[in-house]
């Protein structure tokens, strides 16, 4: 997995580069109810971070675990908008640094072991592979919401 440790890697320095230099006024604009703050997509990718944690040690344990998912309302009982962002920016980005590390130690043997869900399997190799395009995906999110508030 290191392939993906080096994605995930270089995913998270340039994404940390890029917003390091803003502000906690400018991060916690909304710019509607239903539209992310950039403070309330990071605090989603460090949910992220923490839940896949869990499966990624996990799952190098046991052949087949059930784990309970999480919510994209947990931006909202967190509330990220009212954490400092300086901080939360560098749990995002140490989490995923500890994130690139588990990668790069992963045993071989455990890639085929997987989450049961309601919606099927899956294995933890497609766990590490769907971490990071989750991830991209938000990245994408973060830079159209980084767009609008900078128009406007």
């Amino acid at each position: 997995m290191k392939q993906e440790r080096d994605e995930l890697k270089s995913l998270v320095e340039e994404l940390y580069e890029r917003c390091r230099s803003f502000d906690d006024e400018f991060c916690s604009r909304q710019i509607s109810q239903e539209k992310w703050s950039v403070k309330e997509i990071f605090g989603h990718l460090v949910d992220s971070a923490a839940n896949n944690y869990q499966r990624f040690i996990r799952l190098q344990e046991e052949k087949e675990l059930s784990f309970p998912g999480y919510s994209p309302d947990w931006v909202k009982q967190i509330p990220y908008n009212s954490y400092p962002y300086a901080p939360l920016l560098s749990l995002w980005k140490e989490y995923n640094l500890l994130l690139c590390h588990i990668f790069s130690n992963l045993d071989p043997a455990s890639l085929g072991n997987v989450w049961t869900t309601p919606d099927g399997d899956l294995s933890l190799e497609f766990l590490v592979r769907d971490y990071i395009s989750h991830l991209k995906l938000h990245i994408n999110h973060l830079e159209q919401r980084i767009r609008e508030l900078e128009a406007g």
